[in-house]
């Protein structure tokens, strides 16, 4: 991912779409505008949905998959300015007043009361804690023999993959392959892609697809599904949907 000089940048997000950005000496706050999305950093993957972001400190290569399509705004902080900031990757679950200045239709409003709203990001960054309100699954290291089916496993969720076509597509045996996920990633090949697929269902609620549908395109029951989801986010789905519908209404940004 490559994001523009300027301090405030709108992404927009196709289903699929996958963006890379390398290490930079300025540090970039992620805000979800719409859908959902997987935010990877610091050997983790967190699921940001709408009225949401990510903090990423400088020098903290991340990438950006959207399951169903997504639009962000990206806020470059240089070093200087971001000095106070927690000094590691964070999601935040943003104030009514961060996200009517992220709904904003043209990014000169943001710009002009950018050292404003650095401060504000600071304050909620500092007062939230870190376990505070976000879904996350660990990552492999970039050179693991697992990276590249873990991170097709983002994109594609609902894939029913085997675990001995898992293993080939890893190019290991499947005893090795559990091998890795165990010792890598702190879970099965099932436990993992199970978190990978909770996930998954939040971009969908978010995105506007049914419960059932939902359920029906992950493989689950109406039921099941609603019981993994409730053990891993603590609602049903239909009630955390309702818990982020509370939220203000955004705004499409242009600009």
């Amino acid at each position: 991912m490559t994001y523009s000089t300027c301090v405030v940048t709108d992404v927009r997000l196709g289903a699929r779409d996958q963006r890379h950005a390398q290490s930079a000496a300025v540090g970039c706050f992620l805000y979800v505008r719409r859908g959902g999305v997987w935010i990877t950093a610091e050997r983790r993957a967190y699921c940001v949905t709408e009225g949401n972001g990510v903090w990423l400190p400088p020098a903290v290569a991340h990438s950006v998959c959207a399951v169903y399509g997504a639009d962000i705004c990206a806020l470059r902080i240089d070093a200087g300015l971001s000095a106070d900031f927690v000094p590691a990757a964070r999601v935040l679950n943003c104030s009514d007043v961060l996200i009517a200045i992220f709904a904003a239709t043209q990014r000169s409003t943001i710009e002009r009361s950018f050292a404003a709203v650095v401060a504000l990001l600071a304050d909620e960054l500092r007062a939230v804690p870190e376990i505070a309100g976000h879904f996350a699954v660990r990552m492999p290291s970039s050179g693991s023999r697992v990276a590249a089916l873990c991170e097709a496993l983002l994109i594609h969720p609902t894939k029913d993959m085997a675990i001995a076509d898992a293993a080939s597509r890893a190019k290991v045996s499947s005893r090795t392959l559990s091998r890795i996920f165990t010792k890598e990633l702190g879970a099965s090949v099932g436990q993992w892609r199970r978190e990978v697929q909770v996930g998954a269902a939040m971009c969908a609620l978010v995105h506007g697809i049914s419960v059932a549908e939902t359920a029906r395109v992950l493989g689950f029951t109406s039921s099941a599904f609603s019981t993994l989801f409730k053990s891993r986010i603590g609602n049903a789905p239909r009630e955390w949907l309702a818990r982020q519908r509370t939220r203000p209404p955004e705004r499409s940004a242009s600009g």
